[in-house]
């Protein structure tokens, strides 16, 4: 088993496949806050309004990914 984990983990390395870290799971979406001053971030579950304190991200604009996020 560890053989074949490793083996598979070169594989991907190899090939250019990189891991990349979703912003929220599966069944949710990424929402901000609406204070200016704030960058912060929060997942809300699919079908649900976001928080008090927070708005979805404009269309064009929703970060699927970690490395997508702007400060």
């Amino acid at each position: 088993m560890v053989v074949l984990l490793g083996a598979v983990l070169t594989a991907s390395s190899a090939g250019g496949c990189a891991w990349r870290e979703r912003v929220c799971g599966a069944d949710e979406y990424p929402v901000r806050t609406i204070a200016t001053t704030d960058d912060g971030l929060a997942c809300t579950p699919d079908g649900e309004e976001p928080p008090a304190g927070y708005e979805r991200f404009p269309d064009g604009e929703v970060p699927e990914y970690v490395d997508e996020l702007h400060p």
